[in-house]
């Protein structure tokens, strides 16, 4: 993977970030993905990783919604060119997987706890991911299928931390 020229994600050389990818702030899931990173922050942080959300949005938009689940002034990369989608190989979601009764169930679900707003076009069909990255490589993934998975962060973290896969950006 080739990330974008000046990206900050150059600069994560001294210890691991887990990076989640967000569709947009109107999208139900990405808001329950900033929650559940809120919740589980201080285990993410204890296993040694910082944080980073990369979306589509404007940074004063991110800051309203980050600060809505008390992630207020955490680390974030405003790129609504998508070059870090890109660079990290996150694909499209499929008409398919936006009319599958699986991703309305549970998406219905999740619109209780977090709500929905408008999308862009744009965004409605990128698929988020999640990587611990350090250093130039990433040491663990995970990609999304449909917008509606949910991973592990801290899992993810602590495999990434303890050596179970390793990819180079």
């Amino acid at each position: 993977m080739i990330l974008p020229s000046g990206s900050p994600l150059h600069a994560l050389t001294d210890k691991p970030a887990l990076v989640v990818f967000l569709r947009s702030f109107g999208c139900t899931f990405s808001r329950e993905a900033i929650a559940d990173v809120a919740a589980a922050r201080a285990e993410i942080e204890a296993a040694g990783a910082s944080i980073v959300f990369v979306h589509g949005g404007t940074r004063a938009e991110a800051e309203a919604w980050f600060s809505k689940y008390g992630m207020s002034g955490v680390a974030q990369i405003s790129d609504p060119g998508l070059e870090h989608y890109v660079a990290f190989g996150l694909g499209r979601t499929g008409i398919l997987s936006l009319i599958d009764p699986r991703v309305w169930v549970r998406g219905a679900g999740c619109a209780r706890s977090h709500g929905f707003g408008p999308q862009s076009a744009a965004m409605m069909g990128q698929l988020p991911g999640v990587f611990v990255v350090q250093g130039g490589g990433v040491l663990a993934s995970f990609r999304h299928g449909t917008p509606a998975d949910r991973p592990d962060y801290v899992r993810l973290v602590r495999d990434g931390i303890a050596g179970v896969t390793m990819s180079s950006i």
